[in-house]
Parts: C-alpha cells; structure tokens; sequence
C-alpha cells in the first residue's frame, strides 16, 4: 500500500485558512446531504450534479462539492490538504480560491465534452491544483507510507515523480482503455486529465506574476535584513531559508542578492550617511 499523507517544505506560520474552508465546505455539504437519508441524497444528486446535456453555470460549481460516498470524499480532501496549503501561499487566499473554481470548472467542461453521464466531486478542481502545484513547486516532496507486508516505512519522494506516476497509472491508461474498450468504471478520468492541464496552463501564465511578488518578498527581507546585523542576521536567515528552501528568490544571503536589492540596499544606505551628515 501507497499512502501519501503530506509533503515538505512548508511554512509553519502561515495558516492556509481557504484551503480549510474548502475542506470544510466539502465536508459540510457531504454531512448535510448524505446524513438526511439515501432519498433525499438522491434528489440533491439529481438536482445540482453536472449534466452534459443540460449545461448550467450552477451545476458546474455545485458539482464540485458533491461526493457519492466517504471513500470519495476522504480520497479527495487528502490530496487537498497535501497540495492546496502551498498554492494558496504562492497565490494568496483569494487568489487561491479563483484559481480553485477556475479548474475545477475546465475539468468539468471538458468532462462534458466527451462523456454524457452526469459528474460529481472534487476531483477534478483538485487535479488541476495538483497541475498548479506541479509547475510552482518543482523541488518540493511528498511523503509516502509504504506498506507491503512486514515492511513499514516512509519515503520523501519528489511531487513530480508522484504526480505523473498517479495521473498516468490512474487516469491516462484507464481513459486510453474506456475509449477503445468502451467501457467505463465510474470514474471521471477525462475530469481529472482536463483539471491537471487546465492548471499546468494557468499557472505557466501566473508564473512570472508570482516570481514579481517573491522579488518584491526578497527586496523587503533584504531592507530589514541589515538592520539586524551580525549573529541576529544569521539566525534570522537561516529560520526563513528552514522554512522554504526552494522558494525561488525569497529569501537569500546578502551575498547573494540580485544587482537589483544591492542597488535598492545601497541607495537607501547612502542616503542614510547623507542624512546623519546634514
């Protein structure tokens, strides 16, 4: 058995409160719905899950909060929780949250494209934050529990391997099969293939938008940076590098800032000495 569980690195202090409210909204509507009664669960599946046929813009967003059993819904919030906290700290709560929906509604519409039974659940919006995730957090690692037998242990493996040995084990050949076989298993594999691409373009095109605030991040350490000094400064650096080591850019030395916080640093150097000269 293969259980991933969390991933590293990440920082400490930062509560990522959206990715909780997700949680939470998920498991709220699944309490609220499936605890009522098999009919009423029914009628609520019937009435806000997205049909292909019949297309309508509350569908395509409700339909992301429904799950038809708990397994479906724990499957999907572990993977929330393992990858959403980092997104929301690249892209801010509310930032996290558009892009969230935004997924969430491309893996919906190309679920519609080619398939005519109506879809439920997360997964699809969660797939294309692990596509956000994929291109921001290139470095970062995922922790597995392996279980096979007697043998117990954990491993840190790289998000990057994980991602695409899931999406094509799990997605990509059982779509390949349902196609030529036409036989499906109930699963909305093309929801989760169009999610994960629909994520891996929208965060190529926010990219350069999120390195601009890690240099703007890395300008604002850098001016409070040397007022500390000395051992201070040490201990300071190495806290924030201890938090997020491949960040790109946030945090660094300053030896081995950029021309560009050297000058910013100096400027403000010099016109301090202009001032206590006057």
């Amino acid at each position: 058995m293969l259980l991933p569980y969390g991933d590293e690195p990440n920082d400490p202090k930062r509560v990522p409160w959206m990715n909780y409210a997700l949680i939470g909204a998920n498991i709220a509507v699944f309490l609220l719905t499936y605890m009522r009664g098999p009919l009423y669960f029914r009628d609520v599946l019937d009435a806000w899950a997205f049909q292909p046929g019949e297309v309508t813009i509350p569908t395509i967003f409700s339909s992301m909060f429904l799950h038809v059993g708990w397994l479906h819904l724990a499957g999907n919030m572990l993977f929330l929780w393992i990858f959403g906290d980092n997104i929301e700290a690249r892209l801010g709560s509310f930032g996290y949250l558009a892009a969230y929906l935004a997924v969430g509604a491309a893996a919906t519409l190309i679920y519609g494209q080619f398939n005519e039974q109506p879809a439920v659940g997360a997964s699809g919006a969660i797939s294309g934050v692990q596509g956000l995730y994929f291109i921001a957090c290139p470095k970062h690692r995922v922790k597995v529990f392996v279980w096979f037998y007697f043998f117990i242990t954990v491993l840190h493996v790289k998000a990057r391997w994980i991602m695409l040995f899931w999406f094509v084990m799990q997605d990509l050949i059982p779509t390949l099969i349902s196609m030529n076989v036409h036989v499906g298993d109930g699963v909305a594999h093309l929801a989760h293939l169009g999610g994960f691409v629909a994520g891996l373009a929208l965060m190529l095109v926010l990219k350069p938008m999120v390195k601009q605030i890690h240099i703007a991040a890395a300008a604002e350490f850098a001016r409070t940076h040397r007022y500390t000094g000395g051992r201070a400064a040490s201990r300071r650096y190495e806290r924030t590098r201890r938090r997020d080591p491949y960040r790109p850019g946030a945090y660094k030395k300053p030896e081995d800032r950029s021309t560009e916080t050297h000058s910013f640093v100096d400027r403000e150097r010099r016109e301090d000495d202009g001032r206590r000269i006057q």
